[in-house]
């Protein structure tokens, strides 16, 4: 969603018809979903607002979300990285008498697990 932003899309307070996810326009004036890839028609009836249709969106958008599919596999690789420290700090601190690294290996393990979270 982000990428989309950064290209000049406007994220609305819609969501989808489908998946409930918040829908986007893009510089057409078109309205789509990200999450399911299609797009979405809007019809107004007696001032309601309803979300009536959804079809394949276009290349343009699936250029967008393979650069998704890319960050979601560097996300993926950096948390097995992250995970793998986690167990080598785990290890340390299971052999460490001295407080002073003690202290030092469970901050640093807090400071991965909160990143770990964020990702």
């Amino acid at each position: 969603m982000a990428n989309l932003l950064k290209s000049g899309y406007t994220m609305l307070n819609l969501a989808c018809p489908i998946c409930n996810n918040p829908l986007f326009r893009n510089k057409e004036k078109e309205i789509f979903c990200p999450i399911c890839k299609k797009k979405v028609v809007i019809v107004k009836e007696n001032s309601n607002t309803n979300l009536i249709k959804s079809q394949e969106v276009s290349n343009n958008f699936q250029e967008l979300s393979e650069e998704s599919t890319d960050i979601k596999e560097l996300k993926k690789r950096v948390k097995k990285v992250i995970h793998s420290k986690i167990e080598f700090l785990c290890n340390k601190l299971e052999n460490e008498d001295q407080l002073e690294k003690i202290s030092s290996i469970i901050n640093i393990i807090n400071l991965l697990f909160n990143f770990y979270k964020k990702i």
